[in-house]
């Protein structure tokens, strides 16, 4: 961005002020004198023009902040106001200084420490202050604290959210076959055999539940390898239970209809329901440390926390036998 910027006053204060609006990347600043700068302002050739006031650094010295320095800007001047803000501030850093200097200076008179340091030494030992260490980062303690740990961004979905959703849903889809199954066309064979429905149903539960642990397993290999998720052996437990839970239910809940697109219209659903709740979504940490029943609600939770569902497996393996040992087929 073009602008001028015009040296009336002969100081060092001014000429440091010139060469530090100079060294902003942003601004391509040119040294002329002010009616050449006016007049090129008024041919849209500059943005704007910066006038430092013959005695600007006694005015700073004196503490008068009124009047240093001017602008002048066109209507075209679309930069203005904020090469303007950079301007001043810089300026303010000379006259902060200034004013912390006398405010020193007056401290050591009163105390009789004139000699200690002048006015020129405390400009400079500012400035080196100030460059040399980070003014705008601080550390804050609480308490007894000893220092402050560093804060981890809160991510909005985890690994295991999302493997839970994803396994919920399969759980569902693998045991349509049970509505398949117990239609009545299919009812016919189980008069020729040797075994009950109930039972060769209960045998192909174990025999899928087996193979899902097993697709567990290497679910587990994949977090660990692939999305650097730390996996330990407490893990093993909760993910087995969270497992046999959602192969229960799915198993259950195929038992009630008929239909496999109402079965899996719910199974999706329930998906949604168990995962928003067991705060793969939202974190429920607050919740649970306030209401501990709240971590029932979902099997998810107990995933998320390594922990084991009891209610759920109770609920669902007492279910589970009112349906194999009662008489009717659709008991769950």
């Amino acid at each position: 961005m073009p602008i001028a910027v015009i040296v009336e006053d002969d100081s060092q204060m001014a000429r440091q002020l010139a060469n530090e609006i100079a060294a902003i990347d942003l601004l391509e600043v040119r040294y002329i004198g002010l009616d050449e700068a006016l007049h090129k302002l008024q041919q849209h050739e500059l943005d704007s023009v910066f006038l430092l006031r013959d005695g600007y650094e006694t005015a700073v010295l004196s503490n008068d902040r009124n009047w240093l320095i001017r602008g002048y800007s066109s209507n075209r001047s679309f930069a203005y106001q904020a090469v303007a803000e950079t301007v001043m501030s810089i300026a303010q850093q000379d006259m902060s200084r200034s004013k912390a200097a006398s405010v020193i200076q007056q401290l050591y008179k009163e105390y009789g420490m004139e000699d200690v340091w002048n006015y020129d030494a405390i400009i400079q030992r500012s400035m080196e202050r100030q460059e040399n260490e980070s003014l705008l980062q601080t550390h804050f303690t609480y308490g007894r604290q000893s220092s402050t740990s560093e804060e981890t961004p809160m991510r909005l979905l985890n690994n295991r959210g999302v493997w839970a959703f994803f396994t919920i849903i399969s759980a569902f889809f693998l045991f349509d076959w049970m509505i398949k199954e117990s239609r009545p066309a299919m009812q016919i064979r189980w008069l020729y055999t040797s075994i009950s429905f109930k039972r060769h149903a209960l045998r192909m539960f174990v025999f899928y539940t087996a193979l899902t642990i097993l697709s567990d397993v290497l679910s587990i290999f994949v977090f660990t390898f692939f999305l650097s998720e730390p996996v330990t052996s407490s893990l093993l437990l909760p993910l087995l239970t969270f497992r046999t839970t959602l192969n229960l239910l799915a198993f259950l809940l195929a038992i009630v209809f008929r239909q496999v697109l109402p079965y899996t219209m719910t199974g999706i659903a329930i998906a949604l329901f168990l995962t928003v709740t067991g705060g793969a979504v939202i974190p429920l940490d607050g919740l649970t440390r306030k209401w501990e029943w709240v971590e029932a609600i979902s099997p998810v939770q107990s995933l998320l926390s390594m922990t084991v569902p009891v209610v759920w497996m109770i609920g669902l393996i007492a279910t589970l036998a009112v349906w194999f040992y009662g008489r009717g087929r659709r008991v769950a």
